[in-house]
């Protein structure tokens, strides 16, 4: 039996995780008609066009709309209703006891290893992963709602006991992690952290930094935004993908700074290959950073936003627009490159704000990698 369309909730039930669930639907739909190639123009014209007046209902705090205009466009790609939002589960469970028995344990170990010195870090990113394990997620913490308390579960045990013996677990570390780091001003900046298994090795690994759009998280390039599209080129060119919480990561350079310093301590990082990406917001962000350290990257792709980068020294950019960008248009990302010296401008056709980031990626990271420092 087919599954019918629910009407949209009523705003103050839409939770960030429905909002979440919903994009992912709809950009693993436009993904897949993209990889079989049966996306004609028109239709990923109307496609975009619908995304992106979710974007517009979402930024105005209609998120119920949002919701029932992102599965519209889902149901247009696929030819199926969607069913909504989903229905709250009931409390979580580890073999038999509650999720936060886990946790408290976890952290009654932690609380008895020496914080001082080269752990601190580690010691707070395990601190922080063991605080995911509540026995009812908030449905508006994508960190929370996103992790398998199972396989977090497993992961932590191996990263106590190793902080227990007084070393860091995360040296060498490969693998897809939702971390937390110190960064300036003793700022805690959210982060997913993907080492392919290649970053183990002695060879120096480079680093493709990513910044998420306004109303995104850490998360957006890791799960969505191509279905994660990221992750699998950084792998293919021996990349290790850091992606931040833009809006606490982009304040002041100084916490990329401290990134670097971490990403050094646990792997052997090959400073002729850092590379960035960003999107809407996270092109401004990404902008700013170059003008802030433009020595320190190989070149920058600025997706559907940005701003001129004018600094001595800077690296080669990429400024992509979309044609149907009614949130930032392509007009204004033209307008940008324009007034970066050398820059490189191209536009997508029949594409919109969002939906575009994941053939923006597509087209970003063969390009970067023809760079280096």
């Amino acid at each position: 039996m087919r599954a019918q369309a629910s009407a949209p909730a009523p705003a103050s039930k839409i939770t960030r995780a429905d909002l979440a669930a919903a994009y992912m639907r709809v950009d693993a739909a436009y993904t897949q008609r993209e990889n079989a190639k049966t996306l004609p123009d028109s239709l990923r014209a109307q496609v975009n066009r619908t995304v992106d007046r979710a974007a517009l209902s979402f930024f105005s705090g209609q998120f119920g709309a949002a919701v029932g205009t992102i599965d519209a466009a889902a149901a247009q790609l696929t030819g199926a209703p969607t069913l909504g939002p989903t229905k709250p589960t009931g409390p979580r469970s580890l073999n038999g006891a509650p999720v936060s028995a886990a946790r408290d344990e976890y952290l009654a170990r932690l609380a008895v290893v020496d914080s001082a010195g080269p752990l601190a870090q580690a010691l707070l990113s395990a601190r922080e992963r063991a605080k995911l394990l509540v026995d009812v997620p908030s449905p508006e913490r994508s960190a929370e709602f996103l992790n398998d308390p199972a396989r977090l579960s497993r992961d932590l045990a191996r990263e106590v006991s190793v902080l227990e013996r007084g070393r860091d677990p995360y040296i060498g570390l490969v693998g897809d992690f939702w971390r937390v780091y110190r960064g300036a001003n003793n700022a805690l900046v959210p982060m997913r952290i993907v080492a392919p298994p290649s970053a183990n090795v002695r060879k120096p690994v480079g680093v493709l930094l990513v910044l998420h759009g306004a109303g995104g998280d850490e998360n957006m390039f890791v799960d969505a935004y191509g279905s994660g599209i990221a992750t699998k080129l950084a792998a293919e060119q021996r990349l290790i993908l850091v992606s931040p919480k833009t809006d606490l990561f982009g304040v002041t350079p100084e916490h990329f700074d401290a990134l670097m310093v971490l990403l050094r301590n646990e792997f052997r990082i090959d400073s002729s290959r850092v590379y960035l990406i960003g999107h809407s917001m996270g092109a401004g962000a990404a902008a700013r950073l170059v003008q802030a350290r433009p020595a320190q990257f190989a070149a920058v792709a600025l997706l559907a936003g940005g701003s001129p980068i004018t600094v001595a020294n800077a690296p080669p950019s990429l400024f992509v627009g979309a044609e149907l960008d009614g949130i930032i248009p392509a007009a204004r990302v033209e307008a940008a490159a324009k007034a970066t010296p050398g820059a490189t401008y191209e536009l997508f056709r029949h594409e919109g704000h969002l939906l575009m980031v994941g053939n923006g990626v597509r087209r970003a990271v063969p390009w970067l990698v023809s760079h280096t420092r």
